[in-house]
């Protein structure tokens, strides 16, 4: 055993002291490097997407014909690049149960020969709103209530009643298959917010990217749940290091949908992320496969300090005029300076697999050590030199700057039609488990809102509308059967609001 410098260490067990009874000396090293060490172990959850488990694997790419959609090299076909993949709950903290409501992250990083690229989806291909001037209001509302340090059913369902254009997400969230996923290995996700490619003759093309399990998708229903965040709080984290410390080694298809550029500017859905592309219109093109088969060593190394964003992208792959991306391209990596420190991208699970060089200098655990001057550009004595022929081709923009309203903003297509779609497909079961999911949180929150929200359910159905008031009302007036542990919570919470009554009574009789 050594300090952090590398001195052996003779003696741990006790702290140095001036005699058997004496004040400890300051000049335990030893001592105050551990306890500082120690002081300082644990890096700032993120704000969002805190609760989450990783793997390291790979991704090997199978389709020859995407060139003529994107120069990136990782997809020539054939090609086998190392990733790391990071799943999360996205309101989720750390301590909460794995298996609790919530929707999910699949983080992934492809460590490139042309650098880091960072996908980030989430287990709904559409997000609950679609300008990330909104984003941090969303997030507010779905996570503890500020005031109580509680969750608040009814600050979450009022965001949703005042943002209708999220309802497509939050009947999705509702279902078990995606707000509470029977394991990470059955689970798909989406790139969400729409992308660019760009080919060799610097063509434009948007992308979607769809991340499917070959396992198929499959969820807990909310017993099921319950149940295993009371036995296994980290059921999802365990069954994926198990799988792959056991050699079942999960996979998924990683398929993309395309559209011409020119197309793109002419549908107002392109880039508005509350929305998905037709998959008849837009078919999904292969891309290849994914496969995590390590898992990793340290957790807080690789799991917790593994930094995501949007704006981390390679020759190839780009940007779309997409508000919520626009936006996400800055908060990302504003937000790990704020964990991780000014060179965050140089710790080990961060740094790119191939050479690089940068201008940066100085900062917290700064480690490119090269020849930093000239650090700026250009010099007459050398240095780094840009290379022109990766700059991206144009996007096209159009009108003076203002705040407009995305085409079809507030229209009734534009807020119940694919809530509607979704419901069309829905199996018997899957919308059974979906109205009761749906009433049991409503019967949370007051009358007021609740009404409200089911008029939002009243136009995407009359059917799911008058399902989700009906049980409602049911569990309400305790006509409606609950699970083991919902009964359980019920009757709990009825003990003690009476045993309460009862205390009162009793304390106002001494008194008079």
């Amino acid at each position: 055993m050594t300090t952090a410098t590398g001195c052996p260490i003779g003696h741990m067990k006790h702290s140095l002291t001036a005699g058997a009874t004496g004040p400890v000396l300051i000049q335990d090293h030893v001592l105050l490097e551990k306890v500082m060490h120690f002081d300082r172990e644990k890096t700032p959850p993120r704000n969002v997407h805190a609760l989450g488990t990783g793997a390291h694997g790979h991704f090997i790419a199978n389709n020859s014909n995407i060139k003529k959609y994107t120069c990136a090299s990782l997809f020539q076909a054939g090609k086998k690049t190392d990733i790391f993949v990071r799943f999360s709950g996205i309101f989720t903290e750390v301590g909460d149960a794995d298996t609790t409501r919530d929707p999910r992250g699949f983080a992934i990083k492809f460590y490139t020969d042309q650098g880091n690229w960072d996908l980030l989806a989430i287990n709904t291909p559409v997000f609950n709103v679609r300008d990330m001037k909104l984003g941090p209001d969303a997030v507010h509302a779905f996570k503890r209530d500020p005031r109580t340090g509680m969750w608040n059913s009814e600050q979450l369902w009022d965001f949703v009643e005042t943002h209708p254009e999220g309802l497509h997400q939050t009947l999705m969230i509702f279902t078990d298959r995606v707000g509470t996923p029977m394991s990470y290995r059955y689970m798909n996700a989406y790139g969400c917010n729409t992308f660019s490619f760009y080919n060799e003759n610097k063509e434009l093309f948007w992308v979607k990217f769809h991340i499917i399990a070959n396992l198929g998708a499959r969820g807990l229903s909310v017993a099921e749940a319950k149940t295993m965040a009371g036995e296994d709080p980290n059921f999802l984290s365990r069954d994926l290091h198990n799988a792959i410390d056991g050699g079942r080694h999960p996979t998924w298809r990683f398929a993309c949908q395309i559209m011409p550029e020119q197309e793109g500017y002419n549908n107002p859905f392109t880039f508005d992320c509350t929305k998905i592309w037709s998959h008849d219109d837009y078919p999904l093109i292969d891309l290849g496969t994914i496969t995590l088969d390590r898992n990793p060593t340290d957790f807080h190394a690789e799991v917790e300090q593994v930094a995501f964003s949007p704006a981390t992208v390679v020759p190839g792959i780009s940007y779309s005029p997409d508000r919520l991306l626009q936006g996400r391209l800055l908060v990302y990596d504003d937000t790990q300076f704020h964990r991780l420190g000014p060179n965050f991208k140089q710790i080990p699970i961060n740094v790119p697999r191939c050479p690089f060089a940068t201008n940066y200098v100085g900062g917290q655990h700064q480690r490119e050590y090269l020849n930093k001057h000239p650090h700026y550009y250009p010099s007459n004595y050398g240095g780094l030199k840009v290379a022109p022929e990766f700059v991206e081709p144009p996007v096209q923009v159009f009108g003076p700057g203002g705040f407009y309203d995305l085409p079809q903003e507030g229209t009734d297509a534009d807020l119940y039609q694919q809530a509607r779609d979704f419901l069309s497909i829905m199996p018997n079961e899957d919308y059974e488990h979906l109205i009761h999911n749906l009433a049991f949180s409503l019967s949370k929150v007051s009358n007021s809102l609740a009404e409200k929200v089911v008029v939002h359910l009243h136009k995407v159905s009359d059917k799911l509308g008058n399902s989700v008031h009906t049980q409602r009302r049911g569990i309400l007036d305790g006509k409606v059967a609950y699970t083991k542990g919902e009964m359980l919570y019920k009757e709990l919470c009825t003990l003690l609001q009476t045993d309460l009554v009862r205390k009162d009574e009793e304390i106002e009789k001494k008194v008079k």
